[in-house]
């Protein structure tokens, strides 16, 4: 199984940043664009995992929404990884509820190595990845023009979701949920 832990933005948040990506996907770039449905902010990828890591992941998912209270989030700006000039991965970060955010991805780390899983490979940075892009290229203007989404919504679920890979994109299972209290 292809785990990760997210947490899913409601749907009306997802539209609204599928919407702002539009003058984006006017570009002539090869581009891979997440579907709405499928926008979310990912705490931690947890990699392929046997059967049995499952109720490890889930145990730290309780622990983790038991240990934060829900907040309010407000999605920010565009930018790219590893940097605009070179982007790979476009995004939208949040103007609030970044650092409850960062805190709560700390819980779920502590909880996750607790239960036996291996150290994240990278520093969690709250995004919500909009599109993959095929071939590097310098995004810088063109993210510094579009405009920022308006879209505020109270963070209060963390999911932990099956991942399968295929020829139309990324397919998600949520497996289980524990809300934050």
């Amino acid at each position: 199984m292809r785990l990760f832990i997210a947490v899913f933005p409601p749907a009306h948040v997802q539209r609204v940043a599928h919407e702002a990506t539009a003058p984006l996907r006017a570009s002539d770039e090869k581009v891979s664009w997440v579907r709405p449905e499928n926008l979310h902010f990912t705490m931690r990828f947890l990699g392929e995992c046997d059967a049995e890591a499952r109720p490890h992941a889930e145990d730290a998912l309780r622990i983790t929404a038991r240990a934060h209270t829900r907040f309010g989030a407000a999605l920010g700006g565009f930018g790219a990884f590893p940097a605009a000039k070179r982007a790979r991965v476009l995004w939208l970060g949040l103007l609030q509820g970044a650092e409850a955010m960062r805190l709560m991805s700390e819980t779920l780390e502590q909880a996750l190595r607790r239960k036996g899983f291996e150290p994240a490979d990278e520093t969690f940075e709250p995004h919500l990845t909009v599109g993959r892009v095929r071939t590097a290229g310098d995004w810088t203007g063109r993210l510094l023009d579009a405009p920022s989404p308006e879209a505020r919504f109270q963070i209060d679920t963390l999911a932990l979701v099956q991942s399968a890979l295929g020829p139309g994109g990324a397919r998600y299972e949520v497996l289980s949920t524990a809300e934050l209290k």
